[in-house]
C-alpha cells in the first residue's frame, strides 16, 4: 500500500526564523542566496523521471521519463538486477502522462494531445494498455462493446479496478458526455462488455477486490433539497439502503466509505460529520448507526484507511485495519502491520527528513519508495529484502537539499484570529540574525478548494523564487480544504474578501518576524491564485493599499459573476460550490489598480477560461490607460501542468521572472534574471 511519514523538521536552521531578534539594518538588500538560481532551462523540461509504480508480483518498475526533444517515454526495469539497462519505449503521437500496473505484465498508459478546433482548442485525454517493452500498444475504448451507449464520445477512460485476483480481465471506467459506464475487458481477446452503468444520479462508492460493487450512492431531489443515499449490495439485484448514512449535499460534510468487511456486518467511514477534523468511525451495518470515533488525528484530517496485511494483501483471509494516514505538513500514516513498521523505520533512518511513501510486495521482498521534501525534488528507489535501496531516478537530477531552499510549516493569526497553516521557504544559506530582511513572494494556491503541502511542489515555483534571494509564503488561506471543516468553511462567499485579507496578513507577519521587507513584497498566484492577485492588484488602491509591489495573476478567473454564471448545466457543483462563490469581485475595480499587473494565461484554457483575462485587459485599457500593466497569452497552453509542453512553462516562467525583475517597483530595483528577460522579450513579442 502507498503510505506516507512525514518528518517535520525539513533542516535544523530553518528554526532561525522563529527567533524574534533585531535585524541589522546594513544586511538589507545585500543577501545573496549560497548557489546558483534554479534555472529556466532546468524547469521547463519533462520531469527526469516519475510515476513510478511496482508490478504486482514485484518483479518490474515502470516509470515515466523525459527525453528532449520528444514526447516523454516510458522506462520499465527489472527488479531481479537493476544494473541492467531498462525497457523503454515511447510514441510520436501519443504523449504519456501517467502509468500504472493493470497486470504483472500489462501497463494502462493516460495519454494527451493538443488538438486544434477552433474556438474549442483543447487537450484530448485517452488511454491506452500495453505490455512491458512497448511492441503491443491498444488503444482503450468502449466502442465495439456490447450493450453500450454509442450515441456521444468519449471523454476519458480510466482503471476502475485491475481485478488483481483475476489474471485476464479489468474492469475500466468510461466517461462519457451521456454518463459513466464500467466496461469489462479481457486482455487476452480484447473482447469487451459492459459490466455496470450507473444512472444519471448514482455512482459507485465502493468495490472489492473481485470488482464486486458493494456500495453505492444516489442522488435524491426530494422537497427542496438533494439528499445522498448510500446503499448496500447484499445480492444480485438486491441493495439495501443506508439511512444512517445519508447526508443533504448541502451540510457539505466529508463521508468516504474506505472498506466493506468480508462478511458485509461493518463499513468502515472516514466522516467529519460531527467533527471539525475527519475521522474514522465504524458503520454498524445491523443497527444502521456509527461506532465511536476508531481512528483520529486531532490536529488533521484523517485521509484514508487500508485493510488486510503485507502478507495478505487483498484482504481475502481477513481484514484488519492495515494502517491509517492524515493530512498534515505532509500525509503521515500510523502502521499496525509488522511489516509496514519495520520498513517505515528502516527508510526514516536510511532517508532522513524526506516524506517517505513505499508499495510494499512480497511480504517485504521488494518495496517501491518515493522520497520528498520542499527541497528535495521526488526521488524513487527500490528496497530489497530489507537490505539493498537502490535508486532509480529523480525527478529532477543534480538538485536537493544542498541548493534548494529549506521550508517550514508555519501558522500565523488572521486578523480575526484564525490561524492559517502555511508553508514558508527560505533561501538557501539565509540566516535571519545575519542577513535581515529578504523580498518577499506570497504565492496562495489554486482550487480555492485545495491546499499546499510539504512536498516537493513540481510547478517549481517556491524554488524558483527561494533560490533568486526570496522568501516564499503559500497560505492555506479560509476556504482551503483537508485542514480542518472550520477553515474550509470560512472561506464561503468570502472570495476577494477575507480570503485575500488571509494572504495581506501572512505578509505582515513575516514583516514583524524580520524576514519580509515590507518595501519589497508581491503576489503571484494561479488559477485561483490567478484571481488572488487580480484581488490584490485592484485592491491595490483601497484595502492593500501599500503593501505590494506588484501582483502577477496566471490563469485567473477574475469575475465572480462571470464565474458563477461558468457553472453551466452541472446544477450539483453550482449547488455544492457556486453558492459559496461570492464577496468583492476584482473585476468592479480596476480604476483602482495602483500597483504593476501582469497576466499570463493559455489560449486553450476552458478551466478557467481566457476570456475572463481578455476582458479584463479590455476593460484595464479603457478605465485604467495609465496602469503599468501587461496581458500575455501563451499559444496553445492550457490549465494544468500535465497540459504544458516545455515551450509553454519556458514562457509561463520567463514572464513571470521578467515582470519581477523589470517591473515590480522596489523589488525590481534589487533583482534582475537576464536569462528570463531575455527569453521573455524573445516570446512576448
Amino acid at each position: 500500500m502507498l503510505r506516507t511519514k512525514n518528518i517535520r523538521n525539513i533542516v535544523a536552521a530553518t528554526a532561525l526564523f522563529l527567533s524574534f531578534g533585531m535585524v541589522s539594518a546594513t544586511a538589507q538588500g545585500n543577501f545573496r542566496p549560497t548557489g546558483a538560481p534554479l534555472t529556466i532551462e532546468a524547469m521547463m523540461k519533462d520531469y527526469n523521471v516519475w510515476g513510478a509504480r511496482i508490478s504486482p508480483d514485484g518483479k518490474h518498475i515502470a516509470a515515466l521519463a523525459g527525453v528532449p526533444g520528444q514526447n516523454p517515454i516510458v522506462r520499465v526495469w527489472d527488479t531481479d538486477d537493476m544494473s541492467k539497462a531498462p525497457l523503454q519505449f515511447g510514441s510520436r503521437t501519443m504523449r504519456f502522462v501517467n502509468l500504472s500496473f493493470i497486470k504483472n505484465d500489462r501497463l494502462f498508459l493516460g495519454t494527451a494531445q493538443p488538438v486544434e478546433q477552433g474556438h474549442n482548442s483543447d487537450w484530448i485525454f485517452s488511454s491506452a494498455i500495453s505490455n512491458l517493452d512497448g511492441s503491443k500498444i491498444e488503444a482503450i475504448s468502449n466502442e465495439a462493446a456490447e450493450n453500450t451507449r454509442d450515441e456521444d464520445r468519449i471523454i476519458n477512460v480510466t482503471v476502475f479496478n485491475r481485478l488483481p485476483l483475476d489474471p485476464e480481465n479489468i474492469l475500466v471506467q468510461v466517461s462519457k458526455f451521456s454518463g459513466t459506464e464500467i466496461v469489462k475487458v479481457n486482455l487476452r481477446s480484447g473482447a469487451s462488455r459492459r459490466y455496470f452503468r450507473s444512472g444519471d444520479n448514482e455512482s459507485v462508492e465502493w468495490d472489492d477486490n473481485q470488482g464486486v460493487i458493494r456500495v453505492k450512492n444516489r442522488l435524491d431531489f426530494s422537497n427542496g433539497v438533494y439528499n445522498v443515499k448510500y446503499y448496500l449490495r447484499l445480492g444480485e439485484n438486491n441493495w439495501h439502503e443506508l439511512t444512517g448514512l445519508q447526508q443533504s449535499i448541502n451540510d457539505r460534510y466529508t463521508l468516504s466509505v474506505q472498506h466493506v468487511s468480508n462478511d458485509n456486518k461493518t463499513i468502515w467511514v472516514i466522516t467529519d460529520k460531527d467533527t471539525n477534523y475527519a475521522v474514522l468511525k465504524k458503520f454498524d451495518v445491523a443497527t444502521n448507526t456509527f461506532s465511536e470515533t476508531f481512528a483520529q488525528n486531532t490536529e488533521f484530517d484523517l485521509t484514508s484507511a487500508s485493510f488486510g496485511s503485507a502478507a495478505d494483501e487483498y484482504a481475502q483471509n481477513a481484514d484488519p485495519l492495515r494502517d491509517f494516514c492524515w493530512g498534515g505538513p505532509s500525509e503521515e500514516c500510523q502502521y499496525s502491520d509488522p511489516v509496514d513498521i519495520r520498513i517505515n523505520a528502516l527508510l526514516e533512518r536510511a532517508l532522513p527528513n524526506r516524506n517517505i511513501t513505499f508499495a510494499v510486495r512480497n511480504n517485504g521482498a521488494n518495496v517501491i519508495v518515493a522520497a520528498t521534501a520542499p527541497n528535495v525534488p521526488t526521488t524513487y528507489y527500490l528496497l530489497k529484502n530489507e537490505r539493498q535501496l537502490i535508486k532509480i531516478g529523480s525527478m529532477l537530477e543534480g538538485w536537493d537539499n544542498r541548493n534548494l531552499g529549506p521550508a517550514e510549516w508555519v501558522n500565523y493569526p488572521a486578523r480575526d484570529g484564525l490561524q492559517i497553516p502555511s508553508v514558508l521557504t527560505l533561501p538557501p544559506g539565509y540566516n535571519k540574525e545575519r542577513d535581515g530582511r529578504i523580498p518577499l513572494v506570497v504565492l496562495p494556491h489554486g482550487g480555492p478548494w485545495a491546499r499546499d503541502d510539504m512536498d516537493f511542489d513540481g510547478s517549481y515555483w517556491p524554488q524558483m523564487f527561494a533560490t533568486r534571494g526570496f522568501a516564499v509564503l503559500q497560505p492555506n488561506y479560509r476556504g482551503s480544504e483537508g485542514l480542518g471543516k472550520v477553515l474550509w468553511k470560512a472561506g464561503d462567499k468570502e472570495w476577494g474578501g477575507k480570503m485575500q485579507d488571509d494572504n495581506d496578513d501572512g505578509a505582515r507577519w513575516l514583516v514583524e518576524q524580520g524576514i519580509a521587507d515590507p518595501n519589497r513584497m508581491m503576489l503571484y498566484g494561479y488559477s485561483y491564485g490567478g484571481f488572488a492577485g487580480a484581488a490584490a492588484a485592484t485592491r491595490s488602491g483601497g484595502a492593500s493599499q501599500g503593501l505590494w509591489q506588484c501582483a502577477i495573476s496566471g490563469a485567473p478567473a477574475i469575475d465572480l459573476v462571470r464565474i458563477s454564471n461558468d457553472w453551466g448545466s452541472s446544477r450539483i457543483q453550482r449547488i455544492v460550490q457556486g453558492v459559496t462563490v461570492a464577496g468583492w469581485n476584482p473585476a468592479d475595480h480596476y480604476a483602482d489598480v495602483k500597483v504593476p499587473w501582469l497576466i499570463v494565461h493559455g489560449t486553450y484554457d476552458h478551466q478557467a477560461d481566457i476570456q475572463h483575462s481578455r476582458d479584463a485587459a479590455a476593460r484595464m485599457r479603457s478605465q485604467n490607460p495609465s496602469a503599468m500593466f501587461k496581458f500575455i497569452q501563451i499559444p496553445r497552453m492550457s490549465h494544468t501542468l500535465t497540459e504544458m509542453l516545455p515551450e509553454h512553462k519556458q514562457q509561463l516562467m520567463a514572464s513571470i521572472l521578467d515582470w519581477t525583475a523589470n517591473n515590480c517597483g522596489n523589488i525590481s530595483a534589487t533583482f534582475d534574471d537576464a536569462e528570463a528577460t531575455s527569453i521573455a522579450r524573445r516570446m512576448n513579442r
